[in-house]
C-alpha cells in the first residue's frame, strides 16, 4: 500500500485513565474514518508504543462506515460504539504516558495517538504521513496556555465558533434570576457562526476549582448546559436532534452559574477538546451545516441577516466528531 493509497483512517481519542479501578475495563481507543466511503480494517491493529505489544486485531470483515467512530474498549463490550473489545483483564494503557498506534494489516502505521502524564496529548502520525512513532510527546496540547486570555472556540467539523447571541448581562451576576422562561428570563442560546462578529466569537477560560467558566468577552455571559444530565452510557440517546428521537437540550449563555452548569471541563482529544459540563455531563456540540465559502459570507447570525446560525446544544456524545473543537487564542 503506498502513501496515496493509505486511507484516511484515524485515531481520534484515547481514555486511558477511566472509572473502573484496577482493571481499567473502561479504557477506550477511538478510530474514526474521515473517507467518503466504508473502509475494510480487517487484520489491522492497534497497539502499545511503550512495551505492551499489541492489544487487539480487527476481526475479518470489518467496515468502518464513513465519517463514522468506533472505539475498542480493554475489557467492556458497547454495541453502540462498534462492540470491540481488547479482552483483557488488566489495565493496556499507562498513566504516566504511552503511545496507541494503529497498523493496517501489512503492519504499516497509519495513525499514532501519544499522551504524557500530565494528559498532554499530540498526534504521532496522520494518514498519508507513514513516520515513526515517537516515545515521548513532542508538541503539547495544553490548555494553561489558553487561560485567562481572548481564544476562539472552533468545531472541529463544522469550523464553526461558539458564539454568544442576546443581549449583554447587566448589573450583578444572578440578577436575571435564572435561565429558562419560567423563571422570568430566558437566557439567549449560544450558536454556531461563520465569523467573529462583533467580538462575540471571543471567549475567556477561567480556572475555577478543577473545572472552567467559559465567559463571552462581550456579553460577559457564561456558556451554560441545560436539560436534563445524561443518562446511562454515552451513545444511549441515539444523536442530538428531535428526528433520531431525542433531541439534545441547548446551550445558552447565562448571567451567573446556576447550580454549576456553568462549569466545564475541557479535556484534550488528539490535538482537539472536548468540553464536557461537570454537572449534566453533556458535550458541547456544533449542530448544522459546516460552513461553506469564506468567514462571513453568511453575512450574520440571524435569521433577520438571511441566514440563522445553528445552534449548540449538550450531545451525550461524540456523533461525528461534533463535540470535538480546536481552541486557539485570538
Amino acid at each position: 500500500m503506498t502513501n496515496q493509497q493509505t486511507p484516511q483512517i484515524e485515531i481520534t481519542n484515547i481514555v486511558y485513565k477511566n472509572e473502573v479501578k484496577r482493571t481499567q475495563s473502561d479504557e477506550y481507543v477511538e478510530i474514526t474514518n474521515h473517507e467518503k466511503i466504508p473502509v475494510d480494517v480487517s487484520g489491522w491493529q492497534i497497539a502499545s508504543g511503550i512495551g505492551r505489544n499489541k492489544a487487539f486485531t480487527f476481526p475479518q470483515g470489518t467496515k468502518l462506515a464513513p465519517g463514522k467512530s468506533v472505539r475498542v474498549y480493554t475489557n467492556e463490550v458497547h454495541p453502540e460504539s462498534g462492540g470491540f473489545s481488547c479482552g483483557s483483564g488488566v489495565s493496556l494503557w499507562k498513566d504516566s504516558g504511552d503511545e496507541v498506534r494503529l497498523l493496517d494489516a501489512q503492519g504499516n502505521l497509519v495513525s499514532g495517538l501519544a499522551y504524557d502524564s500530565k494528559g498532554n496529548f499530540t498526534k504521532t502520525t496522520t494518514a498519508n504521513e507513514k513516520t515513526s512513532a515517537v516515545d515521548t510527546v513532542a508538541k503539547t496540547t495544553n490548555i494553561n496556555e489558553l487561560l485567562n486570555k481572548p481564544v476562539f472556540i472552533g468545531n472541529q467539523e463544522t469550523k464553526r465558533y461558539l458564539f454568544s447571541d442576546g443581549e449583554p448581562i447587566k448589573a450583578e451576576r444572578g440578577n436575571e434570576g435564572g435561565w429558562l422562561a419560567s423563571s422570568g428570563f430566558e437566557s439567549p442560546k449560544v450558536v454556531g457562526t461563520d465569523a467573529n462578529y462583533y467580538n462575540r466569537a471571543l471567549w475567556k477560560i477561567i480556572p475555577s476549582g478543577d473545572s472552567f467558566l467559559i465567559e463571552n468577552q462581550e456579553t460577559k455571559r457564561y456558556l451554560f448546559s441545560a436539560g436534563e444530565p445524561i443518562k446511562g452510557q454515552r451513545g444511549d440517546e441515539g444523536g442530538w436532534l428531535a428526528s433520531s428521537g431525542f433531541e439534545s437540550p441547548k446551550v445558552v449563555g447565562a448571567d451567573a452559574n446556576y447550580y454549576n452548569r456553568a462549569l466545564w471541563k475541557i479535556i484534550p482529544s488528539g490535538d482537539s477538546f472536548l468540553i464536557e459540563n461537570q454537572e449534566t455531563k453533556r458535550y458541547v456540540f456544533s449542530d448544522g451545516e459546516p460552513i461553506k465559502a469564506e468567514r462571513g459570507n453568511e453575512g450574520g447570525w440571524l435569521a433577520s441577516s438571511g441566514f440563522e446560525s445553528p445552534k449548540v446544544v449538550g450531545a451525550d456524545a461524540n456523533y461525528y466528531n461534533r463535540a470535538l473543537w480546536k481552541i486557539t487564542t485570538a
